[in-house]
């Protein structure tokens, strides 16, 4: 093997840890994956032991080098893409002083309600203010407030830093780029409490003695900022004009699509933030839980399957989504709210006559009226888009792959990894190691198109029915979601 030719990533998920290898063509050599708990035992609650992240960084790094026989002194470059708007006390040395407040938590405190104008979509503060409003002690030995990356990169390199697509939840102000003494003084979250800056695609330090010693990795390795999930992902699926989209079908749904400026719907249900790519923005719509709602179900209703798989050495999802193949499209007339996060899910048309299969098959196709509701959204704020790239869990079931492109009426695009997220971040690394020139160049060297799903017409009146259902739901409960988006 050439020395120096693989990017290793770091890939923190909202249920789970990643570490992958990928070459300069953008193949996927190795992954590793560790799942982590969730710890929610009162409503709205969704945190995470940041001690988790770390095991599992160290865990599935010394995996994947095991498992590829490579040799750490291959790995040129290393870089970190991580779950957004999840926030974490640190001490002086660094320290976590308490589980961090995920994206997926929806609780609030009085200073939230207060300024509920500035934290609406600057999701981050409203979790420093939890804080300070529900664990003030904690709040007293705070150091900082780190983001998963910033964790992740301080773990690797001593180095606390964040880029703009994790800041933009927080104190940066999207005019100047610069994190927002305004704000910070209105909040009473002083500017110092927060990372530095720097940007995507820039070499944020080297790997410690220390962290390569539990890594696995060599000691002196360049680490390259990342980004936020959804944005590397748009660029590990080669999402880089307008009327193009990527799904993302993981713990939530994502939909994301390049603009020029920040761009708002007039319901107010998706939001624009900065893009990875500089002087760029994406506009995003996302439903929180819906992957986790097949989790749940697998949980609780599947433990045949679950049995059977840890005998057969299959995954349980797999015989879940083969019962799915059972079901009609449409479901027998089932649809399902999925907003499970926000304690609002619904089954519409549940009757004697449903089976598992159905149910199954139901969850599956909310993994379609989502994304149609939400591409509808974008169209009223100007916005169109004709095609979709699809990655996450959901994209590795070609009968998943189907229902998102017979319900959407769009052809459907998979490309050649399954983890688009973690090839995103590898393309950022593999521009800031002057591999190659832009991220033009690289994701025309490292993206590659594997198969396409065209829309089926014979189900087109099927969906068109169950997205009815699915519209009115959602009318019908439209101000108490607006509440959490």
């Amino acid at each position: 093997m050439v020395k120096g030719q693989f990017i290793a990533v770091i890939d923190l998920g909202s249920t789970g840890n990643r570490s992958v290898l990928f070459d300069l063509k953008g193949s996927e050599i190795v992954k590793a994956y560790r799942e982590f708990p969730t710890i929610a035992e009162v409503e709205k609650q969704a945190e995470q032991n940041v001690e988790d992240w770390w095991r599992t960084t160290q865990e599935t790094m010394q995996e994947v080098l095991q498992k590829g026989n490579i040799n750490p002194a291959d790995v040129f470059a290393i870089s970190v893409v991580t779950q957004r708007v999840t926030l974490v006390p640190l001490d002086k040395d660094g320290n976590p002083l308490a589980n961090a407040i995920t994206w997926m938590d929806f609780r609030t405190s009085p200073s939230a309600e207060a300024h509920e104008a500035i934290v609406k979509q600057r999701t981050s503060l409203r979790r420093a203010l939890w804080f300070k409003d529900m664990q003030p002690k904690v709040f007293k030995k705070t150091e900082k407030f780190a983001t998963p990356d910033a964790f992740i990169y301080h773990r690797l390199t001593g180095e606390l830093a964040s880029d703009y697509t994790n800041h933009s939840y927080g104190l940066l102000d999207t005019e100047t780029y610069k994190l927002s003494d305004t704000i910070a003084e209105q909040l009473d979250l002083p500017v110092l409490m927060w990372p530095e800056i720097v940007p995507s695609g820039n070499i944020i330090g080297e790997l410690t003695t220390e962290a390569a010693k539990q890594t696995g990795l060599a000691a002196g390795t360049p680490v390259v900022t990342g980004g936020g999930d959804q944005q590397c992902s748009a660029v590990g699926l080669g999402v880089l004009k307008q009327g193009v989209a990527k799904v993302t079908t993981g713990t939530g749904t994502f939909v994301v699509t390049p603009v020029e400026k920040e761009t708002k719907d007039p319901m107010g249900i998706t939001f624009s933030v900065p893009h990875v790519l500089p002087n760029q923005w994406v506009i995003e719509g996302v439903v929180p839980g819906t992957g986790t709602i097949l989790r749940w179900f697998r949980d609780n209703f599947g433990h045949i399957e679950s049995a059977v798989a840890e005998r057969l050495g299959r995954d349980p999802y797999d015989y879940i989504v083969e019962q799915a193949a059972q079901s009609p499209p449409g479901s027998k007339g089932l649809v399902l709210f999925p907003f499970f996060s926000f304690g609002m899910g619904l089954i519409k048309g549940l009757g004697f006559h449903h089976s598992r299969a159905d149910v199954a098959r139901m969850i599956l196709e909310a993994g379609g009226y989502i994304p149609r509701f939400l591409i509808d959204v974008m169209f009223s704020a100007g916005v169109t888009v004709e095609e979709l790239r699809l990655d996450g869990g959901g994209s590795r079931s070609a009968l998943w792959r189907q229902i998102q492109c017979d319900i959407t009426s769009r052809s459907c695009i998979k490309t050649g990894v399954d983890e688009g997220t973690a090839l995103g971040a590898a393309i950022l690394a593999a521009v800031g190691m002057n591999q190659y020139p832009t991220v033009e160049k690289a994701v025309d060297a490292m993206v590659h198109q594997t198969e396409v799903h065209s829309p089926n017409p014979e189900n087109a009146e099927v969906y068109n029915q169950g997205y009815s259902k699915f519209q009115t739901l959602v009318m019908e409960n439209l101000q108490e979601l607006l509440k959490h988006v």
